[in-house]
């Protein structure tokens, strides 16, 4: 008997947290759903879908408005008590490590963007793509940024991944270019060292690519230790962005085609579906113009970066 009273109160639980979800999505004036539509729709009972209705307009997170023959609407409601019975006291976002102007920007316009959610934001800085989309698929990472290219990957990976938005007019990072410790010509050939990293998505597959059908001997190593590898002359080329540190080695570097395609250098958003509902949640605070705004105004050195 207490099992099954323990089910009923965590199936009962669930639904509340649903269905709070749901209507942090609405606006005042919205019909709600009839009792019957959400019983369909959570494969619930009418009891359980009723204790949650009221449990909701009880805790303030919602008032509703009965029009007789119409139906029943939002009088008014309350997003921070409704985000936070759906389970989301909180928003993190991850993204790596904002340590070049590009992404210190990006973080600072996502931040600004961020401000008018209801519940705090807050930023788990990753600077593995792999391990971002791990967090991510984990659900205690509630939306996760990356290159277009990366997301793209991921979410071909993963079906449960899906981009929410693609920021056409924000910059993730500088192009790729090619860095060489050749002292004779500037391509990779069969029997050359290059290091790449497989947890960065976008590094990883564009190498792939430059080193297709050539027997090339490719190192594994994270993102950042490829730097100290190749400076330390122990590779013959890398993959890298086109970072500030790179002035010092200006001569070693050369474009690449398919470096400065806009999918490696354009940010997009992921989100994980198996979070209910998390991509409307989210759609109306991840303003576009506001983050390309406030990113702009950090390169343009109008503001310091201001990161959550």
């Amino acid at each position: 008997m207490l099992e099954k009273s323990s089910a009923q109160y965590k199936k009962a639980w669930i639904i509340n947290s649903l269905i709070a979800r749901d209507l942090a999505c609405c606006s005042p004036g919205d019909r709600l759903p009839t009792i019957q539509e959400l019983t369909e729709r959570f494969s619930s009972s009418r009891g359980i879908i009723q204790k949650a209705l009221g449990d909701l307009q009880e805790r303030g997170g919602i008032e509703l408005e009965k029009r007789g023959k119409m139906g029943t609407f939002i009088g008014s409601l309350n997003r921070t008590v409704l985000f936070c019975e759906g389970g989301l006291e909180s928003i993190t976002g991850t993204m790596p490590s904002p340590l070049i102007p590009e992404l210190a920007s990006l973080a600072s316009g996502i931040s600004d963007a961020m401000e008018a959610c209801p519940v705090p934001f807050s930023f788990a800085f990753i600077q593995s793509t792999q391990r971002r989309i791990q967090a991510l698929g984990r659900t205690f990472i509630d939306f996760s940024v990356g290159s277009l290219i990366s997301a793209q990957i991921a979410c071909n990976q993963y079906p449960h991944l899906k981009i929410v938005s693609t920021l056409d007019t924000c910059i993730y990072s500088p192009p790729f270019v090619l860095f060489s410790n050749k002292k004779k010509g500037i391509g990779i050939s069969s029997g050359d060292r290059i290091a790449a990293d497989p947890g960065a998505f976008d590094q990883y597959h564009l190498t792939k690519e430059l080193c297709k059908g050539k027997k090339i001997t490719i190192i594994e190593r994270p993102y950042i230790s490829c730097r100290a590898l190749f400076l330390a002359g122990e590779l013959d080329f890398m993959v890298y962005r086109n970072e500030q540190w790179v002035q010092e080695v200006r001569h070693k570097a050369v474009p690449i085609e398919g470096g400065d395609d806009p999918k490696y250098m354009l940010p997009a958003i992921v989100v994980n579906t198996d979070n209910y509902n998390i991509s409307n949640l989210l759609k109306p605070y991840l303003c576009l113009e506001t983050i390309s705004e406030g990113q702009k105004a950090v390169l343009e050195k109008r503001r310091e970066p201001v990161i959550s």
